[in-house]
């Protein structure tokens, strides 16, 4: 689901994720973070059903927030963000507003996708012992264990039971869309870059 309005160039190399974000205190050394949800908002938390009458950006629809929320009480895992909502100051503004409860973010790499951010991140933790990407579009993350919704309902209760089986080490399956999908979102993220 792309984000309403025109997106905010990036400019620079790539910003550190290290440090408070959300108002939390860095994890000392040897602290324990065993299981990590890489959360996208936009097509997750938010849908093409997601009431909006004002069409206003970064919005959240309580229902798909609910169920995330069940995820992380059934694994105890930590959420950090790896939607674009995460180098807006407006986007952290209302995910604090909409109670997403995230412990960082992934770095900001212009021009390289979503994947390679997500593994710079896990290269500076690792503590992380399990982790899943909850994500509506696949920006070259065909290695990593991806669970995709559809932008038309976001985060389902399937999904839900699908990455709390997989957190909590039942299974070793993802849910993604089919290669075709996937191939075409590929090509569109090369093209246009990740736009949610």
């Amino acid at each position: 689901m792309t984000a309403v309005g025109p997106r905010a160039p990036r400019r620079g190399g790539p910003r550190s994720p290290v440090g408070r974000v959300n108002g939390a205190k860095p994890k000392p050394k040897g602290a324990q973070v065993a299981k990590i949800i890489f959360l996208d908002i936009d097509g997750v938390l938010n849908c093409k059903l997601t009431p909006n009458p004002r069409k206003f950006p970064y919005v959240v629809d309580p229902k798909l927030l609910k169920r995330l929320k069940r995820i992380i009480h059934r694994t105890r895992a930590k959420v950090v963000l790896s939607s674009t909502w995460r180098y807006d100051p407006a986007g952290i503004f209302s995910a604090n507003h909409w109670g997403i409860p995230f412990i960082d973010v992934i770095p900001d790499m212009p021009e390289n996708p979503r994947r390679d951010e997500i593994l710079a991140w896990l290269r500076h933790h690792p503590d992380v012992k399990r982790y899943v990407v909850i994500d509506d579009e696949d920006d070259e993350l065909d290695e990593l264990p991806l669970f995709q919704p559809s932008a038309n309902s976001g985060l389902t209760n399937e999904i839900v039971k699908g990455v709390t089986n997989y957190l909590n080490g039942k299974t070793d399956e993802d849910m993604r869309s089919n290669v075709v999908v996937r191939v075409f979102q590929n090509i569109k993220s090369a093209l246009k870059g990740h736009e949610g």
